[in-house]
Order: C-alpha cells, then structure tokens, then sequence
C-alpha cells in the first residue's frame, strides 16, 4: 500500500480501546453476563430463551423482558463481530477455505472504507482481493470486484485502470453467467429427478438438452464449478434411465478435470467420487476401484463431518453388495460410535437406521453372530425402527421399500412369520400399487417370492416355475437408481433369496 493510501486509511480508522469494540474474549470482561450466557449456551445448560433469561436473572424472569432481551442482543453482536477474527490457521481451513474467507472479509472492508472516502486504501485492498479471487476461482466475487474496480477508476480518471477492469468484469460476468445457466439446469433436474417424481424418459430428454447445450461451452466458462455442475447434469442423464456404466464414465471424466485444478473445492471431488462408488456398487464391480475412491475421500475429508460419515455409509453398502458383511459390521460400529453421529437428521439417520435393520437380518440368516450385532447396532425391534424412521417412510416408491420387506424376511427366517402381525393381502396391494412400475420391477419380482415363500409352495411344481420367472427378472434387470438418491436394495435380492432357502 502506497504512503498516501496508508495515511487516508490511519486518518479514516480511529483508535479505539479494545474494550469498546464489542467481541468475544476482551480483558476484563470474563465474568460478564455476556460470557456467561455464552459459556452456559455452548456448554448446553441453557436450551432455549426460557432457560436463558431463568439462568441469568433467577427463576421468575421472562425471556421477553428487556434486560435479557438487550442481553441476548449484546451477545449476538458480539458473535458477529468475533467472525471477523477468526482463527483460519485451524486444521478445518484448507488453502482454498482460507483464501474464501480472507477474500469476503477484505471486501467487506473496502467497501466500508470506499463508503467512507478513503478510496485509496479501498481500491488497494479491492485489488489485491481481485488477484486472489481469481487465483481460487471465486467467480461471483471476482465478477463484483472488477465491476466496483471499474467504476472507481473512472471516479478517479484513470482510463488506462478502467479499460483493464472493463475487460475483466466482461469476462467474469461471462463466467458467472454460464455457472448459474448450468446451476439452474442441475437444480431443475434435481427438482424433477428427486422431488416430482417425472417419467424417466422425460427427465432424460430434458437431461440430454441440457447437457448438449452446456458441453459446447465449457471451454468459456472454463471455471470448476461449471465443470462440476455439468458433470452432475450428465450424471443425471445417465441414471434417469439406468445407465450406471455411462455415469461411470462421467463421473471418471469430471473427476479427472476437476483433480487437475488446483483450486477446485475439495466438496465437489468428494461428491464425484461418492458417486462413482455407488455406481461401482450397483455394477458390482469388486476390482478394487470402489476402495480406491473410498480412500481418496477419507484422505481429504474431516472425520466427523458429513461427507465422512456419508463415504462410511457408500463404503457400508459397497460391503453389502460384495458378500463382506463383517466389514459392513465394523463400519457400522465405526460410524455409530463416533461423537457426531447424533447429530446425523432426516434421510441420512433414516439409511443408517436401515443399514442396522439389515445387519440384524443378516445375523438371522447366519451371516454374523446375534450377539456381536446386538452390542454394536441394539436389540432388533422392528416397530421401533419404524417409528424412528421419518423421511424415507414417505417414500413408497423408493426407499420405503426396504423398510416394508424387511419385516417380512425377518420373520419368514425366524419362522415368526404365521404370529407377526403382516398381512399377505397388505403385501399383494402393495405390490400392485407402488411396485408394478419399471422403476421397480425387481422389488415387485421379489416380493412375489417372499409371498410364495410365505404361503410355504414356493418348492411346489406350479409355485418353481413361478419362482423361475421371477428369478429371471432379477438376472435381467439391474437394481434401479433411477429417480431415487441410491438403489433400494441394500443386499442385492438374489443373495437374500439364496440365504433364505439354502
């Protein structure tokens, strides 16, 4: 920074006493209210406003009163001004997540510095920000700066300044306009693909317009995100229609161009890779690649969070699909018994519930030992289970489906099932009414099986031939992903049928 810029900036920035700037940890005030009701808030003593204004002011004070109403407001403007000092030298913080947070603080600072005259030291720091932010690829924010940048050098008549920031506002303004066209056409799939349920052709066709239209320009945007977002568009193209192969593909490709930028965020490679793993899964493809992508993303990933737990969660399922259930067992256990695990919500704990359902069956089955699966996952209850369940349970085509056959199989294997309260009229409508689709003619195949098993003629002359047919709509058709977050078989159907009857 130039002399002049740093004597504006001295002249614009008055020393204050640390005390009366308001943040988190000054001298003096350990005791405070402030601290206090910050320490009993991140300590968990105080679990809502009522508990709060009790703790600070004694059992008859009302979280609507002033006093704690002015406390709880100091506290959250001392929190937002803490923000600002945070410590980015912290294991969390890679290269890219420092720069990230350094980039938005020093903006912020030029813009309230430049909102207060002292544009000098303004534009400095809005110019070293700008060399960062596309350095890291922060388009958004590079697009911003080029245009404040722009407009500054013209307030002050530097034509030369102002042309080379026209040019790089264009540019970034470009870029920042094909990341959200690609943006917007992965959220409208997501929208169709997740949430709506559509045909799978016609998320296909509408998949395959997409990705033709953004191929084309990725040499112009040429930035990761639009990379990373075109990739997940032909993933979903892929896999609207069950072609795990072709997601293979490219999900190997994108991961290829995204490992090759050294700024890309580590999120999206993780994210590519975990998809490749649940495609490996559904190919059964058992040569090692699955493990070698595992690897790659608890090697980058903080344990703990959650794509850590979900890598497990692949890594669990992966196990299933390849016969190693006493690995699927330790990774449970792994997973379980790591701290954040209570704090997993809504589908994510749901697919874990699942997984623990299933380990119980395998050891019913004889497949593991009861006991280890009863220390490690809890008793089997199944209405428990259920009950826990609260996501996935709406989803009757997708991965509701589990959580009906698994009662079912339990019971057929425990010889309970004459006793358990399941009706094999319920399982026919079921059937009818959410299985007889393409998306799963495997689960309705299946399902046919267990309800022969279950009226005991599945050896019958008549019941065999049956058998046979279904048999063979499983050895034709692959566990569907279509329209679902991942396949709904969490142990592929021919190896629970051939532990059943072995």
């Amino acid at each position: 920074m130039e002399f002049d810029a740093l004597k504006d900036l001295v002249k614009t920035i008055t020393r204050n006493k640390v005390k009366n700037i308001e943040v988190l940890g000054n001298p003096g005030e350990e005791g405070s209210m402030v601290e206090a009701l910050y320490d009993a808030i991140s300590k968990d003593k105080v679990l809502s406003d009522d508990e709060a204004a009790k703790f600070l002011y004694g059992k008859n004070e009302s979280p609507k009163s002033q006093a704690y109403l002015r406390m709880k407001g100091r506290l959250e403007r001392n929190l937002l001004n803490t923000a600002f000092f945070v410590d980015v030298n912290q294991p969390m913080f890679n290269d890219r997540a420092k720069a990230m947070y350094n980039c938005y603080r020093d903006f912020a600072a030029a813009y309230i510095l430049i909102g207060r005259e002292a544009r000098r030291p303004g534009i400095h720091l809005l110019e070293q920000t700008l060399e960062q932010t596309v350095k890291y690829e922060f388009v958004e924010l590079a697009a911003e700066i080029a245009r404040r940048l722009r407009m500054e050098s013209r307030g002050i008549g530097n034509p030369t300044m102002h042309e080379k920031y026209s040019k790089i506002h264009h540019e970034y303004e470009e870029k920042r306009r094909l990341e959200m066209l690609a943006l917007d056409y992965l959220e409208n799939l997501i929208n169709y693909y997740f949430i709506r349920r559509s045909p799978n052709e016609e998320i296909h066709k509408i998949a395959t317009t997409y990705y033709e239209e953004l191929l084309p320009l990725a040499k112009v945007a040429d930035t990761s995100q639009f990379y990373n977002y075109t990739g997940h568009v032909g993933i979903i193209r892929c896999l609207s229609v069950n072609d795990c192969e072709g997601a293979l593909k490219i999900c190997g490709e994108t991961f290829e161009i995204l490992k090759k930028r050294p700024n890309t965020n580590r999120s999206a490679l993780v994210t590519i890779a975990l998809q490749q793993i649940a495609c490996l899964t559904q190919l059964r493809v058992f040569d090692g690649q699955a493990e070698e992508a595992i690897t790659y993303c608890l090697s980058i990933e903080e344990e703990g969070n959650f794509n850590w737990f979900r890598t497990h969660e692949l890594h669990l399922h992966y196990c299933l699909f390849a016969r190693r259930y006493q690995d699927a067992l330790d990774l449970f256990e792994k997973a379980s018994q790591h701290p954040k695990f209570e704090t997993l919500g809504g589908a994510v704990r749901d697919n874990w519930q699942i997984y623990g359902g299933y380990l119980h069956l395998l050891a019913a089955l004889g497949q593991l030992e009861t006991p280890k699966v009863e220390v490690i996952v809890g008793t089997f209850r199944y209405a428990k289970l259920s009950n826990e369940i609260e996501v996935l349970a709406k989803d009757k085509q997708g991965m509701n489906i589990p959580l009906v056959l698994l009662p079912v199989i339990y019971n057929l294997v425990k010889g309970t099932f004459d006793t358990a309260d399941i009706s094999l009229e319920a399982l026919e409508k079921y059937r009818k009414r959410y299985l007889d689709n393409d998306m799963n003619r495997r689960s309705a195949a299946f399902l046919n099986m267990l309800i022969a098993f279950a009226k005991r003629d599945y050896k019958s002359a008549s019941a065999e031939k049956k058998i046979k047919k279904e048999m063979e709509v499983l050895t034709k058709e692959q566990p569907q992903v279509a329209g679902q977050t991942f396949a709904v078989e969490i142990i592929p159907y021919e190896d629970l049928w051939g532990m059943m009857v072995a």
